[in-house]
């Protein structure tokens, strides 16, 4: 009977963490994705998951990002984060750490200008999804010693978290 319910205690704390960390990658780009775009200004919007969505916009030497429920992405005020983009702007994917089936923080590569010298930087930036809106919380140099490791950690930290209110 003790190995049972020992049995039993186990798949359950493995059933919860699995549930508590569970991740989901969807494409930044593609065909998947609505194109929005102009002459002068690049705009997509890819579906992500839980009715969640985030559109990019490229504006040239202005990017920006912004992650909400779908229905609320046309009603937004302004994006989630917004930056001198540089190189390719996004990366390819999108990482999503989910509660109870919900986003709550995502992970997506980014490029920048930094400084004076407009120096080119590659982070993985780190977002915490509330509701109905987003923030960035962090950004790793994608450079540095498990930096895809580093910016998982961080983002399940704030997956517990809430952006500050306005």
């Amino acid at each position: 009977m003790r190995h049972v319910m020992a049995l039993a205690t186990v798949l359950a704390m493995a059933g919860a963490d699995s549930a508590f960390g569970e991740t989901k990658f969807t494409p930044a780009a593609g065909p998947g994705c609505k194109d929005e775009s102009s002459d002068q200004f690049g705009q997509w919007t890819c579906p992500g998951p839980a009715g969640y969505a985030i559109r990019f916009a490229d504006e040239g030497n202005i990017v920006s990002l912004t992650i909400a429920p779908r229905r609320s992405l046309e009603k937004r005020q302004g994006p989630s984060a917004q930056w001198r983009g540089a190189g390719k702007a996004f990366g390819d994917k999108v990482q999503w750490i989910m509660r109870a089936g919900i986003p709550k923080a995502a992970v997506i590569r980014t490029w920048r200008r930094h400084g004076d010298d407009e120096s080119e930087i590659q982070e993985l930036s780190i977002f915490a999804i509330n509701p109905e809106s987003a923030c960035l919380y962090a950004a790793i140099d994608s450079h540095t010693d498990k930096a895809n490791e580093t910016a998982l950690a961080r983002a399940e930290q704030v997956a517990d978290s809430r952006c500050p209110e306005k």
